[in-house]
């Protein structure tokens, strides 16, 4: 064991010293890493602004003053994925054309309004109009990333930056499921959502001086928009869409089988991330568990996420087209047979005392395998094939996504509130991941044998 720390130690100092010194004499690293430091804590504070709002939501249904109830906790969440999908369409093309960085200013800003104003209100109408304002302001930090990536980082460099991007929503629900989590113990829930919006808005301001659009703007050389994978054997070619109008883009992407085969691969798995948003209520009620406890026991799913897409980015990178397949494949199996397991723990025969830990565990596991397979696969085809018109594209897709998760979301809360009810609930989510598992692994086929020509 000693020999073993000696070791680790070293390696940190070795790598520590190696980043340092890369970060002192590579310009181009020094403002990437920038960059990937604006991008990940800009996306956190907007995501920590949605996760308040649920890690709240025990402590909101049970205030008496409020009036709500598990169906109408649903259609809030509703309404607020119904933000998300006209912020996605209207952001998108924003993105492509006034460059990542104003949009992501501005979705900065009005998130950090919309969620101090749904800690003022008192109805179910009102926090559904908040949440959808502030969900579609959160909806333009996404393909403002997708934008900057394209633009800072070369191909083969994009999978792990898309790993490092996305682990700060993991990282943000983090804390918020423990930090504010634990706030809940001690101050109103009110008091918790308005810390959150003052988080975002101190981060506004750093993003304003530090984030830049372009590598020109810092005196780098731009990186080139092409097709192709970078290997001798499939040499690079002016990007296919460089010329096109959004339009043709579009006509473009609806013409593509892959478009429409990760389309409903994320449908599919953006109703099993839905279940992240019900957590903290279903272990409430699952396990008798208080608001605050329910809150901090719902972290085990964020943190088996940060870790898996974290490391997820950088193995992408390196894996053939063909090996994807089977790694990702075999990842949604297990994320379904994550799922199974919380379907029989909550079967009307199984006993509640002494299953929580085990519950928690496949949680873990199922944000474990699901995360790099809804997050990475997306993102890459995206900026790959998109072009310029990667936000574009990417909330194409986000929008077919987030339609399927709306939909459950209205559905989902009804369903949970029957005799059962969270029985029922596991059930649709079994189903659905079975669906997921299908259409990504022919989706990764279908990007396998494309060798890699566009279409």
């Amino acid at each position: 064991m000693g020999c073993f720390s000696y070791v680790v130690t070293d390696f940190s100092k070795l790598f520590i010293m190696n980043f340092t010194a890369r970060l002192k004499n590579d310009p181009r690293f020094y403002w990437e890493v920038i960059l990937l430091a604006c991008m990940y804590g800009a996306y956190a504070v907007v995501n920590i602004c949605r996760a308040t709002v649920i890690i709240a939501s025990p402590a909101m249904l049970d205030d008496p003053t409020l009036e709500l109830d598990k169906t109408a906790w649903g259609a809030i969440l509703g309404w607020g994925t119904a933000g998300t999908i006209i912020g996605k369409l209207a952001t998108g093309i924003m993105a492509d054309r006034l460059g990542g960085r104003k949009v992501f200013l501005f979705s900065l800003g009005l998130c950090m309004l919309a969620t101090g104003m749904f800690g003022f209100m008192s109805k179910a109408f009102f926090f559904s109009v908040a949440f959808f304002v502030a969900m579609f302001a959160k909806a333009g930090a996404w393909p403002s990333m997708a934008n900057l990536t394209g633009v800072w980082f070369q191909k083969s460099w994009r999978g792990r930056a898309w790993g490092i991007i996305s682990s700060s929503s993991m990282s943000s629900w983090i804390f918020a499921s423990l930090a504010l989590g634990s706030l809940l113990l001690v101050i109103s829930w009110r008091w918790v959502i308005a810390s959150s919006a003052v988080m975002t808005g101190a981060f506004a301001i750093l993003l304003y001086f530090y984030l830049r659009q372009y590598p020109t703007d810092v005196g780098l050389e731009a990186i080139p928009s092409v097709d192709g994978d970078d290997d001798s054997n499939h040499p690079q070619q002016p990007h296919h869409l460089d010329n096109a109008t959004a339009g043709e883009a579009l006509l473009n992407f609806l013409l593509c089988p892959r478009f429409w085969l990760i389309c409903l691969s994320i449908m599919s798995m953006n109703i099993l991330m839905v279940f992240q948003s019900f957590m903290p209520l279903y272990l409430k009620e699952t396990f008798d568990l208080s608001s605050g406890m329910a809150g901090i026991s719902s972290s085990v799913f964020p943190i088996g996420s940060m870790f898996s897409v974290l490391v997820g980015g950088f193995i992408f990178d390196n894996l053939t087209k063909k090996k994807r397949i089977y790694v990702l494949g075999g990842m949604m199996v297990l994320a379904t047979a994550s799922i199974l397991i919380l379907y029989l723990l909550n079967s009307p025969e199984m006993p509640g005392n002494g299953t929580l830990w085990v519950a928690l565990s496949a949680i873990m596991m199922f944000g474990l395998m699901i995360t790099p397979c809804y997050l990475i696969p997306m993102n890459v085809f995206s900026v790959d094939f998109g072009g310029k018109h990667c936000g574009f594209l990417v909330c194409l897709i986000d929008v077919a996504g987030y339609l399927a998760s709306m939909a459950f979301e209205f559905l989902g809360g009804e369903i949970a509130d029957r005799v059962n009810g969270w029985q029922q609930f596991l059930n649709v989510m079994l189903n659905f991941s079975i669906i997921g598992t299908i259409t990504l692994t022919l989706f990764l086929t279908m990007d396998h044998r494309s060798l890699r020509k566009p279409g």
